[in-house]
Order: C-alpha cells, then sequence, then structure tokens
C-alpha cells in the first residue's frame, strides 16, 4: 500500500467534487431560469464527474486494501497523517455541500413539476365527476302501489 499515492487520489477527489458543487451550484440558477437545454447539459457534466470519482474511489480501495482514510491516518508517518487528515475532512466537507446542494435543488424540481401540473391541470380541466343516477332503463313497477311519504289516515 503507497500512502503517497493515495494521498495523490484523494487530492483527485477533492477536486472533481469540487467541480462537481460547482455543478450543483449551477444547476441551482439554471432550475430558478427554467432553462431546460442547459439543464440536460449539467446533468451530462455530472455523469461525466461522477464516473471519475467512482473510478479513483475504486482504486483507492484496491490501494489501501479496503480499509478507510482513518484507517490509513493511523498507519501512516506523521507527515503522511498531517496531510491525508485535513484532506479528507474537506472530502467530506465538500461532499456534505454536495448532499445539501442536491437537496435543494430537488425540491426546485419538485415545485417546478408541481407548476407544470397545475398549470396544465387549469388549461386542461378533468372532466365533471359523475353522480350517481338511477339508471335509466329502470321503469317503476306497475303492480306495486305508489307510497306517500305520509301514511295518515284521516
Amino acid at each position: 500500500m503507497s500512502i503517497p499515492t493515495i494521498i495523490t487520489l484523494l487530492d483527485k477527489m477533492l477536486t472533481l467534487h469540487s467541480y462537481l458543487y460547482e455543478l450543483t451550484v449551477r444547476k441551482e440558477e439554471v432550475v430558478k431560469a427554467n432553462k431546460v437545454d442547459e439543464l440536460q447539459e449539467i446533468t451530462r457534466e455530472e455523469k461525466q464527474y461522477t464516473r471519475a470519482i467512482i473510478q479513483l474511489e475504486k482504486q483507492r480501495a484496491e490501494l489501501s486494501g479496503g480499509k478507510t482514510i482513518t484507517e490509513l491516518a493511523e498507519m501512516a508517518s506523521p507527515a503522511e497523517r498531517s496531510e491525508m487528515l485535513p484532506l479528507k475532512d474537506r472530502l467530506a466537507k465538500i461532499i456534505s455541500n454536495i448532499q445539501k446542494q442536491n437537496e435543494l435543488n430537488q425540491l426546485l424540481l419538485e415545485q417546478s413539476l408541481q407548476f407544470v401540473t397545475m398549470t396544465i391541470n387549469t388549461l386542461n380541466p378533468l372532466p365533471n365527476a359523475v353522480n350517481y343516477e338511477k339508471p335509466a332503463n329502470m321503469k317503476k313497477s306497475v303492480s306495486a302501489p305508489a307510497r306517500s311519504l305520509f301514511d295518515s289516515k284521516a
């Protein structure tokens, strides 16, 4: 296991996550401005960054033997540890920021979808609700006498 190589991978992952965070912030503005084409382009870019991050994480896991960064830092020299732990903290912080921004973007998209649905329903209202009615082909029985609502003997 090569700690300097893992530190280099962590640094690359931090850079990619930073770019990904910038995209999520840009996505918020695009959603607010209702620019669908730009939203699709940002989504494509996010997929590319995500694939690269996944590839780097696989490399890191292979090099470290499946150990966490904290476990690796315990085994590293003090100089490597002092370089690795701040990277881990910054990486955790940027991932948390990405998650929060993605939650906000999801809420904005849901609100946009609700607005579009409401607009469509306003323009194309549903047909009137059908109430229960007595079937037209059912006629009163001729043999049965009609009853009055008041049954009185006078």
